[in-house]
């Protein structure tokens, strides 16, 4: 027989139904038979119940193992930097995996887009000082940019926190660290061994970058025994966007790169964008391999060869770091970790032509 979740008569279906995002027959159903709907329109009706502060809820197995929090759900804050129009999110199949493991876990999580000009507002709403926000417990903070900013004001406040990003921080706070540079020197061997010696490499203008450069000219120099000069080794800077995407293939092409490393969504899908403005074939005329996910990267075309992490493990680990760091009160508990990412091969890079 199933487990119900419980009548929520202190808030109403319409209520709930709205800050779901699904419809009332919906919510209704999830409320009285939670096996009649999918995992994702139950994961949100219970973050909605956790919102509303619905009496009543319930949790599942495991929820509030070793973190005990009196009456109601562990209530995580999952913090992501805002998404500029014209950017893809590249953590988005991870805070997706996060969320639905969470939610079977019992543990209700507050999304929260953090923008530079907010943070202070944010910081209270999260600790509920000022705003009667709810009485969060811990957060996991992804990606850097503002949400780094965020966190490092969460961690002075004493919140238990644990960041992922691909950037070094020297900033003390427990860390999951995605090698992007591991990542490039898997990407630049794979290009030389098809035959590719004039390897072009995109990254965003941000923290990560000089580090990613660097790799790339090391590895280029190791692999290909040259000096991996500017000339040898082009690396090209952009700006959010895909027109930054763009502009950062065009100059690659003018340098006459048979291959690219883009390391953002958006610069891979302005090197496919400016690759069909020439009428160039990728990857044909133009190789293309991404660092880093990209949404729906197996049915674009052509399908992108990406090095990518294994983000159910980094969200699993995530979720036990947390979850220990929590039930420690008092008792630091600190973690740093790197992630190395896997080759998955498809249709975007191959040989290079013969001319």
């Amino acid at each position: 027989m199933s487990e119900h979740l419980p009548e929520h008569r202190h808030v109403r279906l319409a209520e709930i139904a709205g800050t779901a995002g699904v419809s009332k027959a919906t919510a209704s159903r999830a409320l009285r038979y939670p096996e009649s709907v999918s995992a994702a329109s139950l994961a949100k009706v219970r973050q909605a119940l956790a919102i509303l502060g619905a009496t009543g809820q319930t949790s599942s197995p495991g929820a509030g193992d070793g973190a005990g929090t009196g009456s109601g759900p562990l209530l995580i804050a999952l913090i992501k930097p805002a998404v500029s129009a014209g950017n893809v999110d590249p953590y988005s199949r991870l805070a997706e995996i996060l969320t639905n493991r969470m939610f079977a876990l019992g543990i209700a999580v507050v999304h929260i887009e953090a923008i530079a000009e907010r943070n202070e507002t944010l910081l209270e709403t999260i600790l509920g000082s000022e705003h009667g926000g709810p009485a969060i417990s811990g957060a996991v903070v992804v990606g850097g940019g503002a949400a780094g900013v965020l966190a490092g004001m969460l961690a002075e406040r004493g919140l238990p926190l644990i960041r992922i990003s691909n950037a070094r921080h020297d900033d003390g706070i427990s860390r999951i660290y995605l090698d992007a540079t591991g990542g490039i020197d898997t990407a630049v061997a794979h290009l030389v061994h098809l035959g590719h010696k004039r390897i072009g490499l995109a990254v965003l203008r941000d923290s990560a970058a000089p580090a990613r450069i660097a790799g790339f000219r090391r590895s280029m120099a190791g692999i290909l025994h040259i000096p991996a000069t500017r000339d040898q080794a082009p690396v090209v800077e952009a700006a959010g966007g895909a027109m930054a995407g763009v502009a950062a293939a065009e100059e690659l092409l003018d340098l006459r790169c048979t291959a690219v490393i883009a390391c953002a969504p958006s610069l891979s899908f302005g090197m496919l964008e400016a690759a069909q403005r020439l009428r160039l074939d990728v990857p044909r005329d133009l190789s293309l391999l991404t660092v880093g996910d990209v949404p729906d990267a197996d049915v674009v075309q052509p399908p992108l060869s990406q090095v990518v992490y294994d983000w159910a493990t980094v969200a699993q680990s995530a979720i036990d770091e947390i979850r220990t760091m929590i039930a420690a009160g008092d008792a630091r508990v600190h973690v740093d970790y790197t992630v190395d990412p896997d080759l998955v091969l498809r249709a975007s890079a191959v040989p290079p032509q013969r001319r």
